[in-house]
């Protein structure tokens, strides 16, 4: 009887056999699901960003507010995810898992109202330097992709972060500084928007 089969097929294993239903079949599916999950990967991120770019912080946008904004208002950012206060925490008499348990997941929640802060704040700026570019007198194109650069890639920060934070529970580290980076740069770059536009008149 057991040679009315071809020998190869004698040791096939069963996941053989469906590595072969797939190689065989697979191409035809995979494709259509591939489509399908990267139509709703662009639309869970042009909501994300759409949520992200609808956030204010309330304040008058005028020059005033400009002068004044810091980007070290975030400071505190940096140091509520640093590993190494936990590190110190554990080495303290008394010490217990739950205790650390819980003030991460206070830093966590201290760091989310932070990060909606610098939403709000980083909206502002980009909405006072895409005014001025409208009002402007001169024509900058260069500035307008900046702002479209920097927009971009702080809200795929964000949304890092956020994935992030989410998985901390697990063991996942968290990092603050590329988010403060990226508000410097914004707020750099629509101040000296502010001073050419002065400076032309």
């Amino acid at each position: 009887m057991l040679n009315a089969f071809p020998s190869g097929l004698l040791c096939l294993t069963n996941f053989d056999m469906l590595m072969l239903i797939i190689e065989k079949g697979g191409a035809e599916m995979t494709i259509p699901v591939l489509s399908i999950a990267v139509v709703f990967f662009a639309a869970a991120l042009a909501f994300l960003f759409h949520r992200l770019a609808t956030r204010f912080n309330g304040e008058a946008l005028d020059s005033e507010w400009l002068d004044t904004f810091s980007v070290e208002a975030y400071a505190p950012m940096r140091r509520l995810l640093d590993q190494s206060d936990f590190e110190f925490l554990r080495k303290q008499p008394g010490y217990r898992p739950a205790l650390e348990k819980h003030l991460q997941a206070e830093r966590r929640k201290a760091f989310i109202d932070y990060l909606w802060l610098m939403i709000g704040d980083f909206n502002q700026l980009l909405k006072i330097g895409r005014l001025m570019l409208v009002s402007s007198n001169v024509d900058r194109p260069e500035f307008a992709r900046a702002l479209g650069r920097q927009r971009t890639s702080f809200y795929l920060t964000v949304c890092t972060v956020r994935c992030k934070l989410a998985l901390a529970p697990l063991g996942l580290r968290v990092d603050g500084p590329e988010l403060l980076n990226s508000l410097g740069t914004m707020l750099q770059q629509v101040r000296e928007l502010a001073s050419l536009e002065t400076a032309s008149y």
